[in-house]
């Protein structure tokens, strides 16, 4: 494993302003995301970046066979089901006696982007190293045969269409792994780690189907393995390829992602909601992380291409967002249109992206950053542990899950955070490279 300090030292100097070291006249609230920030290292350096998996029991021989009965045959594979739910949700830690811990490349690109917006935001030298070691694991966990790097998840995955197996590439994976060696790229000028990022928005285009779905629309696929119409993994598509067109100079991505995108903005409904899938199960839903992920995902386009119907889209796509999808509490809601009855009152993932959403839009939709202030304040103050991770999910009733799922959602409460931050941070006080 390459070593960055030393080069990185010399391209922005020594910083003597550290998460333990704020300026005198930061706020308040700033102080209170440094220590939360700074609490969640802590707790990782200890705990490492492995960790069991809200799936990973589903994902066992029995996990994955009752999951398939429940799809098919409700009524019968219900009781089949029911020991992993009571698992979950009374003993979550009892999983140590059938799966081990592992580490996710989803995880570890969201950690590898917090890094850095950590060091934007002071200058450490030390927080492009952690962000490096992250890339390495990515390195390490890419999945081999396909046209370029790519990431999945190891376990099995029985879905409602059928069952990929651990280890398939997927479209809402890889990109959050481009997103992080782009980025690298830019801060270290690592000519690597910009060919991983190429190579990566190469798989996006080659292995990936295209699921015509007029003359000028297609849906993306989400794995090699199927054909598919969901919304979300065609806006992550249409993402990495546009931006991929632009940064490495391939108009033939550009094609592909504005019929990606086409799919994404005709796929919304009247009221601005979007299914989950388009051609759905019998009963179609609308929820919140994956709502966030449509909204992120046109923003980002719409940065490269600024088009007014991608504007509109997110406006109206955030007006039903916010209506429907939060609580009266102000707390985020699972779901608008629910698909079975949830036992679970906080999902702390819907958390994590309605921050994350909050701070992109916080130019175009003030409201939206106001909102991801307020959460943040909320889940530095009632949902972070002494341990220093967060909490996992909130019951009816108020029982806390507590077990860290890094993936899920301890990856990306941690990226919302350091986001804020970054966000509400004066920029003199963010220490800038040029190159």
């Amino acid at each position: 494993m390459s070593t960055l300090i030393d080069p990185l030292r010399r391209m922005v100097g020594s910083s003597t302003e550290t998460l333990e070291t704020l300026p005198s006249n930061a706020t308040k609230e700033n102080r209170s995301l440094f220590n939360a920030i700074k609490a969640f290292e802590h707790w990782l350096e200890k705990n490492g970046n492995a960790s069991f998996d809200p799936y990973d029991i589903w994902g066992t021989g029995y996990g994955v066979k009752a999951r398939r009965l429940y799809y098919s045959k409700p009524p019968l594979g219900l009781p089949m089901i029911a020991p992993i739910l009571l698992i979950e949700i009374i003993v979550p830690s009892l999983r140590r006696a059938f799966v081990k811990p592992k580490r996710f490349a989803t995880a570890d690109a969201q950690l590898a982007l917090a890094f850095l917006n950590i060091h934007e935001l002071t200058g450490e030298t030390s927080y492009l190293q952690k962000a490096a070691d992250c890339c390495e694991a990515l390195i390490q966990s890419s999945i081999p045969g396909y046209s370029g790097f790519c990431w999945g998840y190891p376990f099995d995955w029985q879905h409602s269409g059928g069952c990929w197996p651990k280890n398939t590439p997927y479209a809402t994976v890889t990109p959050y792994c481009y997103e992080a060696f782009a980025r690298i790229a830019e801060l270290t000028g690592e000519k690597r780690y910009l060919e991983i990022a190429a190579s990566a928005a190469r798989f996006m285009f080659r292995d990936l189907m295209n699921v015509k779905v007029d003359g000028e629309s297609s849906a993306s696929s989400y794995s090699p393995l199927a054909e598919d119409k969901v919304v979300n993994v065609s806006a992550y598509r249409a993402f990495v390829l546009f931006d991929a067109a632009a940064r490495f100079g391939e108009p033939e991505y550009a094609q592909i992602a504005r019929e990606n995108l086409a799919f994404v903005l005709d796929a919304q409904m009247s009221d601005g909601s979007w299914w989950y899938e388009i051609d759905p199960p019998a009963k179609p839903f609308v929820d919140h992380f994956h709502t966030c992920f449509v909204l992120k995902c046109l923003y980002k386009i719409n940065r490269l291409v600024r088009e007014s119907r991608i504007e509109d889209a997110i406006s109206t796509g955030y007006a039903y967002y916010s209506r429907f999808l939060f609580r009266s509490s102000g707390l985020p809601k699972s779901f608008a249109i629910e698909p079975r009855f949830q036992v679970g009152r906080l999902e702390m993932y819907d958390l994590a992206e309605a921050i994350t959403l909050g701070t992109l839009l916080r130019a175009a939709i003030p409201s939206a950053f106001a909102s991801a202030q307020r959460l943040g304040k909320l889940l530095c103050e009632q949902y972070q542990l002494p341990q220093g991770h967060f909490v996992t999910r909130v019951y009816r009733g108020g029982w806390r899950h507590t077990l860290p799922f890094i993936r899920w959602p301890q990856a990306q409460l941690f990226y919302a955070l350091t986001n804020l931050l970054l966000a509400v941070s004066p920029r003199k006080h963010r220490c800038q490279i040029n190159h």
